[in-house]
Order: C-alpha cells, then sequence, then structure tokens
C-alpha cells in the first residue's frame, strides 16, 4: 500500500514535534534550578469612602518555584513608635505572579506615619 503526500506530510510533522519536545525536555532538564520563590512586597496608600487608614499590598514572586501560605506582617510606625500591626494572607503565589490585597488599621492617618513590611513565612508546595 503506498502512502499518498497527506499522509507523509502529517508523518513529518509529527516527527518534527515529537524531536522538538524532547529537545525541549531536555534542556529545560539540564538547566534546572531549584531555587526558592522569590517574594517581593510592595505597600501603597489607598483611600476608600470611609476615609480608613487602608493600604495596597502587593506580592510579586520573581522566583522558580510556586510560594504557598504567605504571610505578611505589616507595623505601623508614628515618631519611631509602634503603634499597631497587622497581617495579611495569601493563599498562593505562583511563579512570575502578582498578588493583591488590602490592610487597614484602626489608627487614624496622619502625617509622619512610616510603615514596616516583613514576610513571616511560606511553604512550598
Amino acid at each position: 500500500m503506498k502512502k499518498n503526500l497527506l499522509e507523509w506530510s502529517v508523518f513529518a510533522a509529527s516527527i518534527l514535534l515529537l524531536l522538538g519536545l524532547i529537545g525541549y525536555l531536555a534542556v529545560k532538564s539540564v538547566s534546572y534550578k531549584d531555587t526558592p520563590p522569590d517574594l517581593r512586597v510592595s505597600i501603597a496608600a489607598s483611600t476608600d469612602s470611609l476615609q480608613r487608614n487602608i493600604y495596597k499590598l502587593e506580592l510579586v514572586n520573581k522566583g522558580a518555584q510556586t510560594a504557598e501560605n504567605i504571610t505578611i506582617e505589616v507595623t505601623l510606625e508614628e515618631n519611631g513608635e509602634e503603634v499597631e500591626k497587622t497581617e495579611a494572607l495569601f493563599p498562593q503565589a505562583p511563579t512570575q505572579s502578582l498578588e493583591e490585597a488590602w490592610i487597614t488599621f484602626r489608627a487614624q492617618r496622619v502625617p509622619g506615619q512610616k510603615l514596616k513590611v516583613h514576610i513571616l513565612g511560606y511553604n512550598r508546595p
């Protein structure tokens, strides 16, 4: 039984796709590095209709691994003294992702307040 041009074309495309996939996986297996998540937090003041002391947190994972159950502590300081602490929890931060959360403080916003952000911990799945 003789194969026609369409059958040979599909066969050739399948072989090329299979070889490309094997090559890609070979390169990835050689260059793989087991690095931990690279978590970075930024914080910005936000406003709402109730005029609360509210801030937006942005958590970026620039690492090659996913992080789970991330706990971030934010401390509000006034005149060098700690006024209040709060925490934000992120269930997951996949690699190269941006996650957002908002935190509020009971203390009123006044000029000269400073925020300190600290990542308390996370799990690797």
